[in-house]
């Protein structure tokens, strides 16, 4: 437990000073991206603690798709969709992570046709501003897969699959509409490391 509260106030302190750091014009490009990816290295410190400690194949696993996250937030900042697909990758460590833990319920199947109709329904009306818009509802597949995979699982990964799915879509939405403001890119960031936090525990609270 004292592992878990260490690694939060990490996870969450190096959070808030990049959300303060990202804003200064004394830091270069590099160096912001640099501090964006210490809070998803620190999870993926945890994972690596939970895996170590017993957490076995699928923790292993998860460890590998947040160290693959981490990189995905460093291309995020300079080229897009290339952060997209090593994210795509990580999604796909993570749902072979799920799949080693047991199987596949019927909830899956449910939460999965869920999940991905009501983003085929956004998708459809946003398709027309995004960029390379089929890259996008190819990465939500592999994303709703790796939420409905974590909804049948303990309850750190579902909130964690499910926190996932509104960061990443208030990112395709915000492409969409050029939402730029300071407080919903605050809004991605704080679910984005929430869910990475929680994927993490699992590991150590299996």
């Amino acid at each position: 437990m004292m592992i878990a509260i260490s690694a939060l106030i990490l996870v969450a302190g190096m959070a808030v000073y990049y959300l303060i750091k990202k804003e200064d014009s004394r830091l270069n490009a590099k160096q912001k991206a640099g501090l964006k990816i210490i809070p998803t290295s620190l999870c993926a410190a945890l994972a690596l603690y939970g895996a170590v400690t017993g957490g076995g194949a699928s923790a292993w696993l998860l460890f590998f798709g947040l160290c693959v996250c981490a990189l995905a937030d460093w291309l995020l900042e300079f080229q897009f969709f290339k952060g997209m697909a090593a994210f795509g990758l990580g999604h796909i460590f993570y749902c072979i992570g799920y799949v080693l833990a047991g199987p596949v319920k019927i909830l899956s199947l449910i939460v999965f046709l869920a999940l991905f109709g009501v983003i085929l329904i956004v998708y459809s009306k946003l398709k027309d501003r995004l960029e390379q818009a089929p890259m996008y509802l190819c990465y939500a597949a592999v994303l709703c897969c790796m939420a409905a995979l974590a909804a049948s699982r303990q309850s750190f990964l579902m909130i964690g699959g499910l926190l996932f799915v509104i960061s990443d879509c208030m990112i395709g939405i915000g492409q969409a509409t050029k939402n730029s403001s300071r407080i919903y890119g605050i809004a991605i960031l704080v679910t984005y490391y929430a869910a990475q936090f929680l994927i993490a525990c699992s590991t150590i609270f299996a």
